[in-house]
This record gives C-alpha cells, sequence and structure tokens, in this order.
C-alpha cells in the first residue's frame, strides 16, 4: 500500500487517531458511518502496510528532561551515514536526520542536566565519533507547537 492510495476514509480514520491512539473503534465507525470491522480492518492494513504506528507521545519536560537540545552536526561527506547511526544508538537521543545544507545531521537529546549534555557534546562524541568536526547546540527552552495530528495535511493535500 502506498500513501497515494489513501483514501478519504483512511485518511479521517488516521486523522481521528493521531488525536486518540485509544479510541474504541466502535466510536470512530460510528463518527464516520462505517462498521467496527472496518475500521478494525482499515487499521491492520495501514499498520501492516507501515504507515501508521499507533504510540503515546510523552510531554518531554514533564516526564523529567531538564534538558531537551537540538544538535547540527558537522562531519565529512565519507563518515555521515555512519555518524548518524552511532548518535541514533544512543538511547537519549530521541530523533537523528541527515540533511544537507549548513549541517549534515539534526538530532534531539534528552537530558537530566546541562552537565550531561555537556559531557555528551564535549566528551562523548567527540571519543566515539572523531570524525564530527562539529556540533552547534540549541537547547530547546519553551516547545510553542509539536503536533503528531495529520488533519490539515489531508486538508492541504486535498486542495491541490
Amino acid at each position: 500500500m502506498r500513501p497515494d492510495n489513501l483514501d478519504a476514509l483512511d485518511q479521517r480514520i488516521i486523522g481521528i487517531l493521531s488525536i486518540d491512539g485509544r479510541r474504541p473503534y466502535r466510536d470512530i465507525g460510528r463518527e464516520l458511518s462505517v462498521s467496527e470491522g472496518t475500521i478494525r480492518q482499515r487499521v491492520n492494513r495501514l499498520t501492516d502496510a507501515g504507515l501508521i504506528r499507533i504510540t503515546a507521545v510523552g510531554n518531554l519536560f514533564a516526564l523529567g528532561f531538564d534538558v531537551v537540545a537540538l544538535l547540527h552536526i558537522k562531519a565529512p561527506p565519507h563518515s555521515i551515514d555512519s555518524c548518524a547511526r552511532a548518535i541514533a544508538d544512543y538511547p537519549f537521543v530521541r530523533f537523528v536526520t541527515i540533511t544537507f545544507g549548513a549541517t549534515d545531521i539534526i538530532a534531539q537529546s534528552l537530558h537530566a542536566s546541562m552537565e550531561s549534555l555537556h559531557n555528551f557534546v564535549r566528551n562523548e562524541l567527540p571519543a566515539r565519533l572523531p570524525d564530527i568536526t562539529s556540533v552547534e547546540i540549541f537547547p530547546q527552552v519553551q516547545t510553542l507547537k509539536s503536533s503528531w495530528s495529520w488533519d490539515a495535511w489531508f486538508e492541504l493535500q486535498q486542495e491541490k
């Protein structure tokens, strides 16, 4: 199944589950005027195809991570992939992406203290990944939006 094969019902189901992944299929079916079995079948198909994953999204600061930072990392072209994979192995690194432009890798890391972040960037990364040429740190002070809802995206796609 490809993302461009999603019909309006699939999109509505994804939108509803992105707001409340625990919502009973029976309630979703009632809202969308289809059977609970249809919802179950569609969710299973979307999940099996790897298009959605139902999970909990935590509030990082409420969960005790006092320091959340974005790291912009530069490395030589030959080592970008291996550096990104190694950074992704750290349990407190929550997000890693390879980019192009002013930086090669962007990662989000979670720490209990500024000292922990400092140790990671100043000691751990250089020792494990000596190819890294620079790390720019952006502590996340206040997150104004962290949306996992898909309704607006699907609406934009339909307008095209």
